[in-house]
């Protein structure tokens, strides 16, 4: 059988192709974590302090301190942080709410809420567009430590694309 160059690139490329299709299709490996036997937050913190570039948060209610800390350090080394949250649950917990705890000089963190209207009963972020984390736990210190609860976290840039559309339109939203 003859070999030519033309042969081998035809079949480097050929294998590329497979290849990509194969990853784009791979299944997604989740982990998933259940409260109280597991420390949620920990897991959490250890996600937002591992970002570089952005976050974006779905949270109907964000009051845990670590978490918030989190966010904040994140600002700090240049992340991009965006937080969409539910207007009674903000309202409900008051001085407890991260737009209370958060220094309004933050540059990097922007907060909103949802017009009035249905729940806002996200409780999900994305990653650098890399790695989302959803599940039933509320970002509290007794919905990520004391109830049972769980979260998943997806390393798949194409769950966080499906999140991001949906954050995008919420985001953008009147």
């Amino acid at each position: 059988m003859l070999v030519t160059v033309r042969t081998v690139a035809s079949l480097a490329a050929f294998a590329l192709l497979v290849a990509a299709f194969l990853w784009r299709h791979a299944p997604v490996e989740a982990e998933v974590h259940f409260a109280p036997e597991e420390d949620l937050e920990r897991i959490d913190v250890e996600l937002i302090d591992g970002a570089r570039g952005s976050i974006d948060m779905a949270g109907y209610v964000l009051t845990d301190r670590s978490v918030i800390g989190a966010l904040e350090r994140a600002s700090r080394r240049g992340v991009t942080v965006r937080v969409w949250r539910d207007p009674g649950m903000a309202e409900r917990v008051g001085a407890a709410d991260i737009a209370a705890i958060v220094a309004p000089d933050e540059p990097r963190v922007t907060l909103r809420e949802k017009e009035r209207g249905p729940l806002m009963h996200l409780k999900s972020y994305c990653i650098d567009g890399k790695v989302l984390r959803t599940g039933s736990a509320n970002f509290t210190r007794s919905g990520l430590r004391e109830q049972d609860n769980d979260l998943v976290v997806l390393r798949s840039t194409s769950a966080c694309a499906r999140f991001e559309a949906k954050f995008a339109r919420i985001w953008s939203a009147p």
